[in-house]
């Protein structure tokens, strides 16, 4: 897979597979004020967007699933060891998956951060 930017905009840049257009992986940053115990500081908002399209069988018959993950984080650039920390819980994924979590069941296994 050879991923590269596909465009840069004006919030964030994207990327994609050129061997697989249907996947894309978007990063969008805004910025915006806010104030600290009266300290006006900036806040900074970063998401983080994945889309594809996953072929699946379903009852013998081919179809396209439309998949997206999207993580979303905020905070002053005060706050980034902190951030580092709790996107930490995400290492958990793998485990999660393997609990069926991203089918609807509720995980077994608690978050823990590193």
């Amino acid at each position: 897979m050879a991923i590269k930017i596909q465009k840069i905009e004006n919030t964030g840049v994207v990327y994609s597979d050129p061997s697989d257009p249907g996947l894309s992986i978007r990063f969008k940053q805004t910025e915006q004020g806010k104030s600290l115990n009266g300290t006006p500081v900036t806040n900074h908002v970063t998401e983080i967007i994945i889309n594809d399209d996953n072929a699946v069988t379903i009852a013998g018959a081919n179809a396209v699933d439309s998949v997206s993950v999207r993580v979303r984080v905020s905070g002053t650039s005060y706050s980034k060891a902190r951030i580092k920390a709790l996107l930490g819980v995400l290492s958990n994924s793998q485990v999660w998956s393997d609990e069926d979590v991203f089918g609807g069941f509720r995980p077994t296994t608690a978050p823990a951060l590193t």
